[in-house]
């Protein structure tokens, strides 16, 4: 693996990561821009998907005591099919359209939460959490986006806690996360390289996320709130402008 590649899986592992831990989202997005300016896409795919397990892992064990077990098995589930759905279409397809529409939702419904409107809030029920589970397993599994949409809900669910918040939305992402990491091989994307890459991403992402961990635990719920909806409107931006 050429050096340069190296130490941009160094440093989007660390940036990301730390992002991740801090507003408990945010690695998928920011690594993947990074690697697939060096990589093939799918095999930077393959590197953040192993990283992302490892992660979201991490969070989930350290913010352990605040996961609502039995209201996060529907959004785990859901996530998880959704991410299969992504992955088989993400090697078949590559729809700037569909990146485009998904992108205009974040940047539309991000932007009513900030300014309260009431009748664009969703209040966090188990059909709602089947269905923006399942779709952010989708855009997870085809764009590496999965954060926006678990953000949501979570927000719905948990916005007064950012310990739970942050809890349950990564605990939501590790079924998918073990999944993707398996299709992943099976597709045959995960080159020498890319292992190389995946243990170097690790490696930093555990490092920088235990720091983002520790910000996590310090920051107030209400500012959390606006900074989350603050990111996906910036991803969703990013998201419109490349597509």
């Amino acid at each position: 693996m050429d050096y340069k590649v190296i130490a941009v899986c160094l440093g989007a592992a660390l940036l990301s990561g730390f992002i991740h831990g801090s507003l408990g989202m945010g690695f998928g997005m920011i690594s993947m821009a990074a690697l697939t300016l060096f990589l093939p896409y799918n095999n930077a795919a393959a590197i953040v998907s192993a990283a992302l397990l490892a992660l979201v892992l991490q969070v989930s064990v350290s913010l352990r005591k605040y996961i609502d077990w039995p209201n996060i098995i529907v959004p785990a589930l859901t996530h998880l099919l959704g991410k299969i759905l992504g992955i088989i279409l993400l090697m078949h397809l590559q729809s700037a359209f569909l990146r485009i529409a998904l992108g205009g939702f974040l940047v539309f419904y991000s932007a009513m939460q900030l300014m309260n409107v009431k009748a664009m809030k969703i209040k966090g029920t188990p059909l709602q959490a089947a269905i923006i589970s399942g779709l952010g397993g989708l855009f997870g599994g085809v764009f590496n986006v999965s954060g926006p949409f678990a953000s949501i809900f979570c927000q719905a669910r948990y916005g007064d806690d950012p310990k739970a918040y942050a809890a349950n939305m990564n605990l939501s992402f590790v079924p998918a996360a073990i999944a993707a990491v398996i299709i992943h091989i099976w597709y045959g994307n995960f080159s020498v390289s890319a292992y190389i890459g995946s243990g170097i991403m690790v490696l930093g992402a555990l490092a920088s996320t235990a720091l983002g961990i520790s910000v996590l635990k310090k920051i107030n719920a209400e500012i959390l709130r606006r900074v989350s909806y603050v990111y996906i409107i910036l991803m969703g931006l990013v998201i419109c402008v490349s597509g």
